[in-house]
């Protein structure tokens, strides 16, 4: 009897195990040989080449080649079946092919569609809003989706200004989603058997001891340096653990970026945005632009911590026991602050949380000298470069959004008024924080609500690249960025530049949000 008792014990651990052991399935689709559209040469080599390298991982791998609507739709129903066996499990969805946008809506266009007009798109083509929904449903721990598309512009009727794939508007929570090249941008299909993007994609997805996102930004860089700047793939995540697809690091071994796996540990209410280069400021052809935005150069930052939101007045009552806002609400972003407010602020919550403040104030009044400690811990203001990159997300266009923006997706221009204002002069008002998407990177209201403090002063910019720019040595104004309720849509854009009197009050339209030293 206890020789049954020990093997019941075995069968049920063992049961047990496999159920939670972590299980890996993929779908790799490259479609080239379209019938009514080009013909691409590298979209079948890459779905091979990516199948075998997801299946070396570990990764059950479904494969269609050449797919119709039809194979494309159910191979998407069977990973989703797949996935949704346990919550232990990792999906990786790529495609490589034609696609277009339409309306801000992304779509995979299958080999055999013939769409006569931009009607059509619907109900011949794949929606990859659809199909993140489907994985969505799933509920597994990640999903990771790479889409190697927008090789050029397919469709006669194609509206102007429609280029290239549109930012994802509603990202799934624990998804990790990468364009091979911007948010409306064009991707180039490679003069060798894979696309520029997956031939370097494949040479780090099977290194042992990279993190997921350490392979996507290595093979960022790498599309970068090879397409001489023409080509700058983009990462959306939504995935705030880490994951490791060949294998963890082995003991002692240093990570390609140290931090990642704190991760999980970011501090309350804060993003890791994980370092890296980007294009700061707007190209001479951008509507709208001011010449203090030019000329382009590259930047590089390092890795840091910032704010979902702009701090609220809720936070800061909390911190400073008192609350200088034009509009009052426990959830609306603190503003007629000053930046010196500010600096107070990110000191203050420092010192309560028990770390090193990072600025030394001396001196009273419009003659405070503050000096910032970069090696600190504790909570400040962003620089101007820090702040771009987040608000840009990965994206090259005007705003995170693409093109344009619109009052659905931000607070700008007074599209939101204030009916109970005893004094009537506004036609505009704040909005609570987080009432709007979040950009790629999870970050809420960089575009328009309240203008945010940086810690820059404001000064030319000089054309060279720069690693960790913090600003002029001295100034008058310091820098602000991304606009407010009260300004119109040329100041919410991502490489908009405001000044502001260090010791100065504007009513209503000027906040910030923190940061802090990742690494």
């Amino acid at each position: 009897m206890k020789k049954v008792y020990f093997f019941v014990a075995v069968l049920v651990l063992f049961s047990v195990s496999a159920l939670f052991a972590q299980q890996r399935f993929a779908l790799v689709i490259g479609n080239g040989d379209y019938t009514h559209l080009s013909r691409l040469n590298n979209p079948v080599n890459d779905a091979e080449d990516m199948g075998a390298a997801l299946q070396s991982l570990g990764f059950t791998v479904d494969k269609v080649l050449n797919g119709s609507l039809y194979e494309m739709e159910n191979a998407i129903i069977r990973l989703r079946n797949r996935l949704s066996v346990s919550r232990n499990s990792y999906g990786f969805l790529f495609f490589a092919g034609h696609a277009v946008q339409s309306n801000g809506v992304n779509f995979l266009i299958p080999v055999n569609a013939n769409i006569p007009s931009e009607h059509f798109l619907r109900e011949r083509a794949v929606s990859v809003q659809t199909m993140l929904n489907e994985l969505n449903d799933a509920g597994n721990e990640l999903n990771i989706v790479v889409l190697d598309a927008c090789r050029d512009n397919p469709f006669g009727w194609a509206r102007s200004g429609n280029r290239g794939l549109a930012v994802v508007a509603q990202q799934p929570a624990d998804s990790i989603i990468v364009f091979a090249t911007a948010a409306g941008s064009v991707a180039a299909d490679g003069t060798g058997r894979n696309g520029l993007f997956t031939g370097h994609l494949l040479n780090h997805l099977r290194t042992p001891g990279l993190e997921v996102n350490d392979v996507f930004r290595l093979t960022m860089g790498d599309v970068i340096q090879a397409s001489n700047n023409q080509q700058r793939p983009a990462v959306y995540s939504q995935f705030p653990g880490t994951a490791f697809l060949a294998g963890f690091p082995s003991p002692g071994a240093v990570s390609v970026q140290p931090a990642a796996a704190q991760v999980r540990q970011a501090p309350r209410n804060m993003l890791r945005i994980n370092g890296g280069a980007f294009t700061r400021g707007s190209p001479p052809y951008e509507p709208m632009r001011l010449e203090s935005e030019g000329p382009q150069h590259q930047v590089t930052v390092s890795s840091f911590y910032m704010g979902r939101y702009p701090v609220t007045q809720r936070e800061f009552h909390e911190i400073m026991r008192t609350n200088p806002s034009t509009f009052r609400d426990d959830n609306l972003p603190v503003e007629t602050v000053t930046w010196f407010d500010a600096i107070e602020f990110c000191n203050a919550l420092s010192i309560r949380e028990g770390l090193n403040p990072a600025y030394t104030i001396s001196g009273s009044g419009e003659n405070r000298i503050v000096i910032w400690n970069r090696d600190a811990g504790g909570y400040r203001l962003p620089t101007e470069a820090e702040w771009e990159f987040a608000a840009r997300a990965g994206t090259i266009s005007p705003f995170n959004t693409g093109q344009n923006i619109t009052s659905s997706q931000a607070n700008y221009d007074g599209n939101f008024p204030f009916g109970n204002n005893p004094r009537g002069e506004f036609r505009g008002r704040t909005t609570p924080v987080g009432s709007f998407a979040a950009n790629p990177w999870g970050l809420f209201d960089m575009h328009g609500n309240v203008w945010e403090l940086c810690w820059d002063w404001f000064g030319p910019y000089t054309g060279e690249n720069l690693v960790n720019p913090a600003g002029a040595d001295t100034g008058v104004y310091r820098i602000m960025r991304g606009g407010s309720w009260r300004n119109g849509a040329r100041s919410a854009r991502s490489a908009a530049r405001g000044r502001f009197e260090p010791d100065g009050i504007t009513a209503g339209s000027i906040g910030f949000r923190v940061v802090r030293n990742a690494d």
